[in-house]
C-alpha cells in the first residue's frame, strides 16, 4: 500500500478526540457513566487504526489511535454487556456501574478504511432528516468505526453559488424535487414534476445543516467525502456558452423532457475546467473544508456519448483536474456501479476510463462487491485503490434476506488481492435486516473469516440484552441458516407482492425479486421462537426485539400473501374451482394485507405517518407544505411522472397506512376485474383496469387532506401473537424451553436453491 496515498487522505489531528468521544458517552449513554471512562489517544501502529479495551483504577481504559477506533472500541464492550447500538438509535441498556473488563482485548484493523453510504441513501432515507437524527447517525457511525463517509447534504447552494459565476440566473428548471435529489446530482433527471420548484427555503436549511454534518464528522476525524463536477449542467449555461462543446445524457429509465437527457460538457472542451474548480472553490470555502475526497459520478446508468478510447480517457481526466486545479492532492471517490453495465462497458473501455488516472488519485467503490465483484473483473481495477462494498438493498425495500457467509468471508479473500484499502456499506436505503451490515462493519476489523452461526448467537443477545436465552438462539438460527443464507443473488431483498401493481405474473426472482428463496416455514419457527420469547417482560418490552417481532410477523404475512397469491393465479387460470371459492380467495389475501397493516401500525419504524411528518416539517411556509408531501409519497409509490411507470414501486414500503390507503385499494380494484373476468370465463379488462388504477394513484399522491398516525396505539407482542393464531391455527404456548421438533437447520454453506443471477442489462 502507497504510504503516501494514504496519509494524504488522513485528517489534520486538530481536533479533541478525547473531547469527541465524551460527548458521544454523554449523547448515547448519559453524563453519568462518564467518570466510569479513562481515554488515551495514542498514535497509529504500522499505519492501521487499533484499539485496547482494558480496566485501569476500577474504570474501563480505551486507548486507541483514533476517535473512530476508540468509537468501535466502546461499542465493541457495550455488546459485552451484552448491548449495542444501531440505524434506529434504541436506547442501549445498561447497568448503574459498568461491569470491568476482565480479559483485555485488543483489536486492530486489517483494512485502513470503513466507508458509508451510497448516493442514493441520502435519498432513499435521508433527505427529511432534522439535525438530531443526523447527530444520532454520525455517533453511530463513529461507534462502527466508520471512518470515510459521503457528505452530501446541501450541495445546492454550493451549485447556486457556483453558477452566479456563469451568469446563470436560475436553477429552478435544474434542481431535482428534495425527494430526488440524488439523481439529480448525478444528471439522471433535473427539474421537479407535478408540484415544484424546490424550494429556496429548503436549499439554504439543508447547508446550515451540512455545516453541522461536517464539524460532527470531523470532530471524530472522519474524511467526509464531498461532491465534485461531474460534467452535467443547466440549459440555461449552454444558451449563454453558444460555442461549448455539449451533448445530451441518454433519457433515463424511460422519463421524458423536459425532466431528462440533461445536457453533458463534453470533457475537453475548457469550460469543463473552470466550472469542476469553481465548484470546489466555492465548496471548500462555504464548508471551511480542508479534506481531499471528492466524489462524483458522471455515467450513472447511461451510457457516454462515444466509445472511443480517447474520448473516456478525457472524461475522466476532465473530472479529476478540475478537483485538482483546487487541491493537487484531490483524490476522487468513484462509485462503480456504471462498469456493471457491460453492454457498454467492455474490459477495455473500463481500462481506457480509469488506467489513464494517477493511482493516488482514484479510489474505487467496487459497489456491490458480495454479489456482482467487478474488482475480479478488472483484476483489482487495473491497480487502483479499490474498497470492498456491501450493497445488497434497492429501494429501501423491506424483505428479510441476506448472505452472511459471503460477507463472513469474501472480504478476508479479496484483501489478498490488489489493493483494497477499505470495507464499506453501499445499501440504497437502510432500516432493514440490520444483522447485515453489522457483519459488514467488522470485517474490517478481522484477520481470519468469521464463523457466521457464532457471530449471528452474540449478534442477537447483544441486540435484544438477553444472554443464552434457548427460544432467541432458536430463531436467530433459523434465520440465519435460511432468510440470511441466500447465497450470492442479485436483485436485492425479496419484495412483498402486496407493494406492486397487481397483475398476473407478479411473481419472479430476477432484480427485485418477489419468488421466496426459502421455506416459508422456517419463518413460521423463528416466529413462534420469538413469541415466546417474548414471556420475558424484559425482552416483551425492549425496543428492539419489538421491531424484531414486527419485521417478522411482515415477513410471515408477505410470504403467506405469496403463496396465496399462487394458489389465485392457478385457480383462474385453471377455471378449476366455483365462483364462490374464487371469492373466498381473494377475502383471505384482504385479511392478511389488512393484519399486515395492523401489525405494522404497532411500531413507528413501519408507519407511513412519520415518513410525512417529517417532509412536512421541512418548511415553516404552510404553502410549500404540499410540495413535500407529494415529494414524499410521489418517491414510495409512483417514481416520476410521465415515464410509463417504469419505476413504480421501486421504492415500495411495507408501512401501515400505505398499506391501508393505497396497496389495499389497488388490490381491491384488481380484484373486482380479475373476479368479473372470473365469473365470465374471460381475460381480466387490461386496459380499462390499468386506466382506473391510474387515476386512483394520482389522485392519492396529490390529496393532502389524509391523516396518517405517528404514534403507535397497539402492542406490537399481542398483535403479532393474535396474528400468528389467524395464520397457523395455532396459540403460542408461553415455554421456558423451546420444542425444536418441527426446527429446520440447513447448513450453512448450503446453496439455497441455486438461485440464478440475473444479467445487470436486464435491469430495466
Amino acid at each position: 500500500m502507497n504510504v503516501y496515498f494514504v496519509v494524504a487522505l488522513l485528517p489534520r489531528v486538530e481536533n479533541d478526540f478525547i473531547e469527541a468521544i465524551q460527548g458521544l458517552i454523554i449523547r448515547r449513554m448519559g453524563s453519568m457513566y462518564l467518570d466510569q471512562f479513562i481515554l488515551d489517544i495514542i498514535p497509529h501502529e504500522n499505519d492501521m487504526d487499533f484499539v485496547t479495551i482494558a480496566s485501569k483504577e476500577g474504570k474501563i481504559h480505551l486507548k486507541a489511535s483514533s476517535a473512530t477506533a476508540m468509537g468501535y472500541g466502546l461499542h465493541e464492550y457495550l455488546k459485552t454487556i451484552p448491548t449495542q447500538t444501531n440505524w434506529e438509535n434504541d436506547p442501549l441498556i445498561l447497568p448503574e456501574k459498568l461491569p470491568l473488563v476482565i480479559s483485555p482485548m485488543h483489536l486492530k484493523r486489517y483494512t485502513k478504511y470503513t466507508y458509508y453510504e451510497n448516493v442514493c441513501t441520502f435519498s432513499y432515507s435521508q433527505w427529511t432528516w432534522s439535525w438530531g437524527k443526523w447527530q444520532n447517525h454520525i455517533d453511530w457511525m463513529a461507534l462502527n468505526g466508520i471512518n470515510v463517509p459521503l457528505a452530501f447534504t446541501g450541495q445546492e447552494k454550493v451549485w447556486q453559488q457556483t453558477y452566479q459565476r456563469f451568469n446563470i440566473t436560475s436553477l429552478d428548471s435544474f434542481f431535482a424535487g428534495a425527494g430526488f435529489l440524488a439523481w439529480g446530482r448525478m444528471g439522471n433527471v433535473q427539474g421537479s414534476w407535478v408540484r415544484g420548484p424546490l424550494p429556496q427555503e429548503f436549499i439554504d436549511n439543508q447547508f446550515q445543516l451540512q455545516l453541522k454534518i461536517l464539524k460532527r464528522m470531523q470532530s471524530f476525524g472522519m474524511i467526509p467525502a464531498l461532491p465534485a463536477f461531474g460534467g452535467h449542467i443547466p440549459e440555461e449555461l449552454v444558451a449563454l456558452n453558444p460555442n461549448a462543446k455539449v451533448v445530451r445524457s441518454p433519457p433515463w429509465i424511460n422519463f421524458q423532457k423536459p425532466y431528462t437527457s440533461v445536457y453533458l460538457l463534453d470533457p475537453t472542451d475548457p469550460l469543463f475546467l473552470e466550472i469542476g474548480k469553481a465548484f470546489v472553490e466555492e465548496q471548500n470555502r462555504l464548508f471551511n473544508y480542508t479534506g481531499v475526497l471528492y466524489q462524483t459520478d458522471t455515467y450513472n446508468e447511461m451510457d457516454p456519448a462515444y466509445s472511443d478510447s480517447n474520448y473516456l480517457k478525457a472524461s475522466s481526466e476532465a473530472v479529476l483536474a478540475s478537483m485538482r486545479a483546487v487541491n493537487p492532492k484531490a483524490v476522487w471517490l468513484m462509485q462503480g456501479w456504471l462498469f456493471t453495465f457491460s453492454s457498454f462497458w467492455t474490459l477495455e473501455r473500463i481500462r481506457s476510463y480509469i488506467e489513464p488516472l494517477p493511482n493516488d488519485g482514484l479510489i474505487m467503490l467496487d459497489l456491490y462487491s458480495d454479489v456482482k465483484p467487478m474488482w475480479q473483473k478488472t483484476d483489482g481495477y487495473f491497480g487502483k485503490y479499490w474498497i470492498y462494498c456491501v450493497l445488497h438493498n434497492f429501494g429501501g425495500n423491506l424483505g428479510m434476506r441476506g448472505d452472511l457467509k459471503t460477507i463472513a468471508e469474501d472480504p478476508i479473500d479479496a484483501r489478498k488481492q490488489g489493493n483494497m484499502i477499505g470495507i464499506g456499506l453501499t445499501m440504497e436505503g437502510i432500516f432493514q435486516n440490520y444483522i447485515v451490515y453489522d457483519l459488514t462493519l467488522q470485517m474490517a476489523w478481522k484477520s481470519t473469516k468469521v464463523k457466521v452461526l457464532q457471530y449471528v448467537e452474540s449478534y442477537a443477545h447483544a441486540r435484544y440484552n438477553v444472554v443464552k436465552d434457548p427460544n432467541v438462539a432458536a430463531a436467530w438460527h433459523t434465520l440465519a441458516t435460511t432468510v440470511y443464507n441466500v447465497y450470492k443473488t442479485f436483485g436485492g431483498v425479496t419484495k412483498n407482492i402486496v407493494g406492486l401493481r397487481p397483475r398476473w405474473g407478479i411473481i419472479q426472482e430476477s432484480f427485485m425479486p418477489t419468488k421466496l428463496p426459502h421455506d416459508p416455514s422456517d419463518i413460521i419457527f423463528a416466529w413462534k421462537s420469538l413469541l415466546r420469547a417474548a414471556s420475558q417482560p424484559a425482552l416483551a418490552n425492549h425496543s428492539s426485539f419489538q421491531r424484531d417481532i414486527v419485521d417478522i410477523t411482515r415477513q410471515a404475512l408477505s410470504d403467506a400473501l405469496c403463496l396465496a397469491f399462487q394458489s389465485l393465479e392457478f385457480a383462474f387460470h385453471e377455471h378449476s374451482i366455483s365462483y364462490q371459492e374464487m371469492q373466498k380467495k381473494v377475502e383471505q389475501m384482504k385479511q392478511y394485507i389488512k393484519a399486515l397493516d395492523q401489525i405494522l401500525s404497532t411500531n413507528t419504524q413501519f408507519m407511513l405517518g412519520p415518513w410525512l411528518r417529517d417532509a412536512q416539517r421541512l418548511t415553516t411556509i404552510q404553502e410549500q407544505a404540499s410540495y413535500f408531501i407529494f415529494q414524499a409519497k410521489n418517491q414510495i409509490t409512483r417514481w416520476g411522472d410521465n415515464n410509463g411507470n417504469a419505476l413504480s414501486d421501486y421504492a415500495s414500503k411495507d408501512w401501515a397506512g400505505l398499506v391501508s390507503s393505497y396497496y389495499l385499494p389497488r388490490w381491491e380494484i384488481w380484484f373486482d376485474f380479475m373476479l368479473k373476468a372470473y365469473e365470465s370465463s374471460s381475460s381480466i379488462d387490461s386496459g380499462k383496469y390499468y386506466s382506473v388504477l391510474e387515476d386512483f394513484e394520482l389522485k392519492w399522491q396529490v390529496n393532502d387532506t389524509q391523516n396518517f398516525a405517528t404514534i403507535p396505539l397497539e402492542n406490537s407482542v399481542d398483535i403479532s401473537r393474535n396474528i400468528f393464531t389467524m395464520l397457523t391455527g395455532e396459540k403460542v404456548l408461553i415455554l421456558s424451553t423451546i420444542d425444536t421438533t418441527d426446527a429446520k437447520e440447513p447448513d450453512i454453506d448450503e446453496d439455497l436453491g441455486n438461485l440464478p443471477i440475473c444479467l445487470l442489462d436486464c435491469l430495466w
